[in-house]
């Protein structure tokens, strides 16, 4: 697949409002959502609000609804949307708005911090066999 013009409607906006604006970005071969919207971000839209960290689909910081679907961004190729298929992209409905696509995830890191760390007992190892899996 050459590359094409991708049609996309990008939620923009805060806490007290926003809505959805369109957008014509180019996608070339094995491109993922993150990567059309930093194409967005860096030519049409400098101001656009998107958080991303690790692009390896491990931190989740890129999370947003991508045609009404919770996914990664930068997992979700561009190859899965026909190209005459206007992409949706909003922020998550589960958290609070911060501005445009980024989200106050900041309820996540407070039960993480409630988790207690896991710490193997000493007399485990990867070679022990029969070491219990209790804390």
């Amino acid at each position: 697949m050459a590359a094409y013009n991708a049609k996309l409607r990008v939620w923009r906006g805060d806490e007290t409002g926003g809505d959805l604006q369109d957008y014509t970005v180019e996608v070339n071969d094995g491109e993922v959502v993150l990567d059309i919207v930093h194409r967005l971000q860096a030519t049409q839209a400098g101001d656009l609000a998107v958080r991303w960290n690790c692009k390896a689909g491990k931190c989740g910081s890129c999370s947003a609804e991508i045609n009404g679907r919770p996914r990664l961004m930068c997992m979700t190729r561009m190859s899965t949307f026909g190209e005459d298929e206007v992409v949706t992209i909003t922020p998550l409905r589960t958290f609070p708005v911060m501005r445009d696509l980024v989200t106050d995830v900041s309820f996540n890191y407070e039960k993480a911090r409630e988790i207690p760390s896991f710490t193997p007992r000493r007399t485990c190892s990867p070679a022990t066999t029969g070491c219990s899996r209790r804390m």
